[in-house]
């Protein structure tokens, strides 16, 4: 019997169109305030309005645009009640993921999150944002990994682009940045001594530090 590697299939164009919209969002290329034209959009791309819609329906299920009818879409604006669901949901779901993991934590694993603050202090010397988010992200998603809980993970998933924007928000505010480093590396310093209420705690305490930051610079996105 032939061994042969498996030939990876090439990207769907919905897909293609998921990934160029999804990072245009994140990256703020598109912006609030403005209705874009599904045609315009499939024209700026170069395909078809098919894929398009397509990626324009995954990206409303997932809370990122809203679409007009007979006009296009826009951004979604999201209002304080929105943010304060999914803070809601993020308290009621990271604490309590710590408590689960700090006292079975690997060496290996505390590594990777040293890494990542290691990513996060460069950043915030160089001022990079969108390094910094990215790095954010992976830091929490390391967390959940670690929990080996598949179910939470998707729950999570379906959230995180708009974390990601409401992080965006938050690092607004002067010195916000360095902030979030020092609450990150209380957080890993309680886990390397095995404290799990006090990892719980200061993860709290930091997605608190969060929320009061993008309130403080509530925009019409969030309105």
């Amino acid at each position: 019997m032939l061994k042969l590697n498996r030939v990876d299939k090439p990207a769907s164009l919905a897909e293609i169109a998921y990934n160029a919209l999804r990072e245009s969002i994140l990256t703020f290329k598109l912006v609030p305030g403005i209705t874009y034209s599904e045609l315009k959009v499939a024209e700026d791309l170069g395909l078809s309005r098919t894929p398009i819609r397509e990626a324009l329906l995954r990206l409303s299920a997932q809370g990122l645009i809203t679409f007009l009818p007979r006009k296009g879409f826009e951004l979604t604006r999201y209002k304080k009640k929105d943010l304060e669901e999914v803070f809601e949901l993020r308290q009621m779901l990271e604490p309590p993921l710590l408590k689960k993991i700090t006292r079975k934590l690997t060496d290996e694993e505390l590594s990777k999150l040293a890494a990542e603050l290691e990513v996060q202090r460069k950043a915030a010397a160089e001022d990079d944002t969108f390094t910094f988010l990215e790095s954010d992200r992976v830091f929490h998603n390391l967390l959940y990994e670690f929990g080996d809980n598949i179910r939470l993970m998707r729950i999570v998933e379906n959230i995180q682009d708009l974390c990601y924007l409401m992080g965006a928000y938050a690092l607004v505010t002067k010195g916000r940045m360095e902030a979030s480093i020092y609450e990150h590396e209380f957080i890993v310093k309680a886990m390397k001594g095995k404290d799990p209420e006090k990892a719980a705690r200061a993860m709290s305490e930091h997605l608190e530090e969060i929320r009061r930051a993008v309130l403080e610079n509530f925009t019409d996105q969030f309105e």
